[in-house]
């Protein structure tokens, strides 16, 4: 069944004439004009100040590496992520909610013809063969996801559960 699907994905990907569509950075829940979006999952962060860097493996297994992590509020999270697959696969980081949106509006972008590329600062597109990554600070406690929303890759089981509380944590490699 997944096979199907990675073909079908496949074959849409590559036999069908796109129109680019550029995603805005539409799922933050900042409203203000400062420079930082934030989201409910916490914000983009800085090279400098990385805690701990976790290598992510998308595959077309319709999987990532592994399928949980444990952080610390305030942690600043390096996300490596290499799309080992044949197909594009992505890696955006929301609370569930945010990320059954996004999934929603890349089903109705793409019903449409279009290829949705995003500049969302919560979120890597990967090629296949290619490494991208997504600096994360987690700011508060609670239970967000990683998830790959092109349509069928999450339903498929293309997410990770990303746990963030303060006490003692196991980092994952």
């Amino acid at each position: 069944m997944v096979l199907k699907k990675v073909i079908t994905l496949v074959t849409i990907f590559a036999c069908s004439t796109t129109t680019l569509v550029l995603a805005s950075p539409g799922h933050s829940d900042d409203t203000s004009s400062e420079s930082k979006p934030t989201f409910r999952a916490g914000q983009p962060g800085e090279s400098q100040s990385v805690d701990r860097v976790i290598q992510v493996e998308a595959s077309d297994l319709m999987r990532f590496t592994s399928e949980n992590w444990t952080v610390t509020p305030g942690d600043t999270i390096q996300f490596v992520v290499s799309n080992t697959g044949q197909i594009l696969h992505e890696f955006v980081i929301d609370t569930v909610k945010g990320n059954a949106s996004h999934r929603k509006t890349m089903r109705e972008t793409m019903a449409g013809d279009s290829m949705m590329v995003h500049d969302d600062p919560n979120s890597v597109s990967v090629l296949p063969g290619e490494s991208d990554e997504l600096i994360w600070t987690f700011s508060e406690s609670g239970s967000f996801e990683a998830a790959c929303n092109i349509p069928g890759h999450y339903q498929a089981g293309m997410r990770a559960q990303v746990s963030v509380f303060n006490g003692t944590v196991a980092h994952n490699p």
